[in-house]
């Protein structure tokens, strides 16, 4: 008996119009049980502060988006995060300029005014270096060895030297 039939593959086959059909989806679009939620005036706000935060380096420029970073749109007033004080200054005499861009980018109106709080923790994003550890050599193991022979547990003994060759191999 053939493993593949072509009776049983053929759509104009009469037994498989007896099958039963697979039922439709019943997916619904995830924005309408947030709606209920969050409500949709607090979903609107959601989606627009998310559009602003995703194109904030078009609408400041590159050197301001380092240093800045929108939080929220609350009654026409955009809170903006800063990480000095003359950042925020920078901000205020450009508020006009930002306002009309926010509308352009982003068609977010109705913003009457910006502003800023003093976060430090908004910093300039740089790329990572890689750190490589340095190789350790066979006789700095060996020091550390003895400088741990009086320890007994071998399980205290050895997470101790692991430490230990950890930092001799990052300290350089």
């Amino acid at each position: 008996m053939p493993i593949f039939s072509a009776a049983k593959c053929c759509p104009s086959d009469p037994s498989l119009a007896s099958q039963p059909k697979r039922k439709k989806s019943q997916l619904k679009s995830i924005e309408n049980g947030l709606a209920e939620v969050l409500g949709a005036e607090q979903l609107a706000r959601l989606a627009d502060i998310c559009r602003l935060k995703r194109r904030w380096p078009e609408i400041v420029g590159p050197m301001l988006s380092a240093s800045t970073q929108p939080i929220t749109i609350e009654t026409g007033c955009l809170l903006i995060a800063v990480n000095h004080s003359t950042v925020a200054q920078q901000i205020r005499f450009l508020q006009q300029e930002i306002r009309d861009a926010c509308f352009k980018k982003c068609r977010i109106g109705g913003i009457s005014r910006l502003r800023t709080r003093v976060q430090p923790d908004i910093a300039v994003a740089t790329p990572m270096q890689e750190i490589r550890p340095a190789k350790v050599s066979l006789q700095q193991k060996k020091k550390i060895v003895e400088e741990l022979g009086e320890i007994e547990d071998r399980k205290l003994k050895r997470a101790i030297f692991d430490a230990r060759v950890a930092q001799e191999a990052f300290s350089s």
